[in-house]
């Protein structure tokens, strides 16, 4: 993989790409940010979640780079990243800012390198596949392994019953019939034929993901109205691999 500061690669800064918690030196890339701002109202009656498309605003995302580089060369290599406002790839270019803490660790002749960026700005592709719509595991029509090449390895608690909907009263309340929304975790694997594809797939589930409306999901023989406000955090490992928790909000 390729990366670059500025245009810069990493090679004419002295510095070579290191692996630290994942797969490739980059961690980060594949994360979607939670949604910002008011995503739900409780009436007490009902939660009215707003997914219509102006409500649906992204947090920004944290971008950590991995390097080892020669002591001659940490000084400037650290500049450069101080400096830096784009990061890229071979399959994507960010605007970011350096602005936390650089970590450097001695190993032998040369410097282990922690870089974390913020990416304040993260923007989704648009959907351009079309769904199959068949399958046991969807989003909607989409089957989310034929389409999206995503596996559930379980599915846990998707048979539970909301808590109900606490209303403050000067007397013991004892309505139950009004239910609150509650949260469903799926750990998945995403797998792709090469990493190019894998970040395809990943682009294209994700504006799935944050598309407005209400979401069907069929889980085999059970179907639930969700929505996705928490975004995910994505351990790529391997070039084609990657795993995550997809957390969905039902209604």
């Amino acid at each position: 993989m390729n990366y670059k500061l500025d245009n810069i690669p990493l090679s004419s800064l002295g510095a070579i790409p290191s692996r630290g918690n994942q797969f490739f030196a980059l961690e980060g890339m594949l994360d979607l940010p939670k949604r910002i701002g008011t995503t739900e109202y409780n009436w007490g009656t009902s939660i009215e979640p707003f997914v219509d498309t102006e409500d649906i605003e992204l947090d920004g995302r944290a971008l950590t780079l991995n390097v080892a580089i020669k002591k001659t060369s940490l000084d400037t290599f650290k500049s450069a990243c101080v400096a830096c406002t784009e990061l890229s790839f071979d399959y994507d270019t960010f605007q970011v800012v350096q602005k936390d803490e650089i970590k450097v660790e001695e190993i032998g002749g040369y410097y282990k390198v922690e870089i974390p960026f913020w990416q304040n700005s993260v923007g989704l592709k648009p959907i351009t596949i079309t769904p199959s719509g068949t399958g046991f595991f969807k989003i909607n029509n989409f089957d989310l392994a034929k389409d999206f090449g995503i596996y559930l390895a379980q599915s846990s608690n998707s048979q539970n019953t909301a808590k109900r909907i606490e209303v403050q009263t000067t007397e013991f309340y004892e309505r139950t019939n009004f239910r609150d929304t509650w949260i469903i975790d799926l750990p998945c694997s995403l797998v792709g034929n090469d990493f190019s594809d894998m970040y395809a797939k990943m682009s294209q589930f994700q504006a799935l993901m944050m598309s407005p409306g209400i979401h069907a999901l069929k889980i085999r023989n059970n179907t639930l109205s969700i929505y996705f406000k928490d975004g995910m955090s994505v351990n790529v490992v391997s070039e084609n691999i990657a795993q995550f928790t997809l957390r969905a909000t039902v209604v």
